[in-house]
């Protein structure tokens, strides 16, 4: 087997790029030597390169119990490689209301339980995905590899003047609209006609091609007072996480909810549904709400002139916890 200075090689697959995606393989690079593959379309499934990287690698990590998972998986019963699926959103979900998961029902349901059922270890990134695996899937407990979500907690303190505006960040598509609660922001807008909300994200349709569609949707029941940026550069992100007051992400269903770190790490008080990981995220920083009423009360609060907080970040969330987590997964 080819080693690279003593470390393992390891098979890194994703199906489009995304920041926590990114983080990841640079954790993963710095624990061994990195190959990555992004399938985007079925030429890449049927790329030769792929059996041939099976064969030199020590360990197979892929984000998502998806089809693109599925050639691996079967591959990976000629060579027999250390497996790790990091199943982390739609693909352990069951949310009819909403019509979101792929374990809601039918073949979609079964092909998943066998993709997970065929690792070594499937990895939650939060106890409240990790409670969906269970409840959704064929694997023991004892299989399933709790490792948080995480960003590079460095920026704790707040800085300046923060303004009272109300932020979310997150892509706009037909499938977003319901599970990250956009709808739910436009309606608690209206009750605030003189504050600024905020949305940050790319605008797509559900496959992630560019698409105007739903935020133009969005922009017709929307007031006056709510502002759609678009994809912006991170620097410009970090400015509106550092200029905004409050975070509110008021969605159906989070796996964990990386951009609520983001914004706590910039000082953001965070107002969040009670709903799957958000009030785990959170923790005891700012409001956990039920209600179009207690959100609304929560904002007042907020923006209220003895109001303040220091936010408290669960240290698990930072990237060199994640890390550590990820080594000794690797070294067995």
């Amino acid at each position: 087997m080819i080693q690279f200075n003593g470390k393992k090689n390891i098979l890194y697959i994703i199906s489009g790029e995304t920041g926590f995606k990114q983080n990841d393989e640079a954790i993963l690079s710095d624990l061994g030597r990195v190959q990555k593959i992004n399938i985007v379309s079925l030429a890449g499934i049927l790329n030769f390169k792929n059996f041939r990287l099976m064969k030199w690698c020590d360990s197979i990590v892929i984000w998502f119990a998806s089809f693109h998972a599925i050639p691996f998986i079967l591959l990976n019963k000629l060579f027999n490689k250390n497996l790790f699926i990091i199943a982390g959103g739609y693909d352990v979900a069951n949310c009819p209301s909403i019509n979101y998961g792929a374990m809601r029902f039918g073949y979609r349901r079964s092909i998943g339980q066998w993709m997970l059922s065929q690792c070594d270890n499937v990895i939650s990134v939060s106890n409240s995905n990790k409670n969906e695996i269970l409840q959704n899937s064929l694997v023991a407990p004892n299989r399933i590899k709790l490792i948080y979500n995480a960003i590079e907690l460095k920026n704790q303190q707040e800085k300046g003047e923060k303004t009272p505006q109300v932020l979310t960040v997150g892509e706009i598509n037909e499938e977003t609209i319901l599970r990250k609660g956009l709808d739910r922001f436009i309606h608690v807008a209206k009750s605030f006609p003189d504050v600024q909300f905020i949305h940050i994200g790319k605008w797509t349709d559900k496959h992630g091609n560019s698409s105007k569609k739903a935020v133009n949707y969005l922009k017709n029941i929307a007031p006056k007072n709510v502002q759609f940026l678009g994809f912006v550069k991170k620097d410009v992100l970090e400015n509106y996480f550092m200029d905004s007051k409050i975070y509110l992400q008021l969605s159906r269903h989070e796996a964990f909810g990386v951009s609520v770190v983001e914004a706590m790490n910039y000082g953001c008080i965070p107002i969040v549904a009670n709903v799957f990981a958000l009030p785990e995220v959170v923790g005891d920083n700012g409001f956990i709400v039920k209600t179009k009423s207690e959100c609304v009360s929560a904002i007042k609060t907020v923006f209220s002139n003895n109001y303040s907080q220091e936010i408290k970040i669960n240290p698990l969330f930072d990237l060199s916890e994640r890390k550590g987590a990820f080594e000794r997964l690797l070294a067995h």
